[in-house]
């Protein structure tokens, strides 16, 4: 009977150590899953302000001139405008010389932060 009583205390040693193994190994995915979401969450502001000084440059292009530019090359030659052609894709569009032009950002695939 003693026996038993030692073996049954091995196996609950084995089961707290796999327990603890599987808890260390859930935490490191949750972890990892954190950290890119947090990765993404990041990317989607950056987006955000680059397409806000976008349509800031030609906002301010429409106040000195009268006419909203025709194109990014535009902002980027007459306004400091600074785009990075490298991890994103620009989409710019005027719908008019008097209309705010539509302006999408995309990151480009395989483009990660940092």
């Amino acid at each position: 009977m003693h026996g038993r009583v030692f073996r049954e205390k091995k196996s609950s040693a084995a089961v707290k150590v796999v327990a603890f193994v599987v808890a260390v190994i859930v935490l490191i995915v949750l972890i990892y899953y954190a950290l890119g979401s947090l990765e993404s969450t990041q990317e989607e502001k950056q987006i955000e302000i680059t397409q806000d000084a976008i349509i800031k440059a030609a906002v301010q292009c429409y106040a000195l001139e009268s006419r909203y530019p025709t194109g990014l090359k535009y902002l980027e030659a007459n306004y400091g405008l600074t785009l990075d052609t490298d991890k994103y894709i620009y989409h710019y569009r005027t719908i008019g010389s008097n209309m705010v032009p539509e302006v999408k950002v995309y990151l480009k695939s395989g483009s990660t932060g940092g």
